[in-house]
């Protein structure tokens, strides 16, 4: 499993406008990903830092969606919200931890 972190700071006033078009465009992009697991998008006020966090079964299929027309597209659109360029690692997962995964080991 991997983790796909994305952090680009903002232009100021623009962390809503941001939050929007992910729920907006995010949906259409991974809808018939099988290999995408899920994502969170988490802000920080201070420094006006967004950092998005998606799972992913294998880099590869992370890859190839970064690849396509469609993400090119998605990724224009955001251009215009940030101050600087996106940083982007990709992660092996170690340890995951959920609520019903600690509650199973807890018994």
């Amino acid at each position: 499993m991997q983790m796909v972190t994305t952090r680009v700071k903002l232009k100021p006033g623009e962390i809503d406008a941001c939050a929007r078009l992910f729920e907006t465009t995010n949906p259409d992009l991974v809808r018939h990903e099988a290999d995408w697991l899920g994502a969170r998008m988490a802000v920080d006020r201070t420094s006006n830092t967004i950092t998005v966090m998606a799972v992913w079964r294998t880099a590869e299929a992370y890859q190839r969606l970064s690849s396509s027309a469609a993400f090119q597209n998605a990724m224009k659109q955001f251009a215009s919200l940030f101050a600087s360029p996106p940083e982007i690692t990709v992660s092996d997962v170690l340890v995951e931890m959920t609520p019903e995964s600690v509650s199973a080991t807890s018994g």
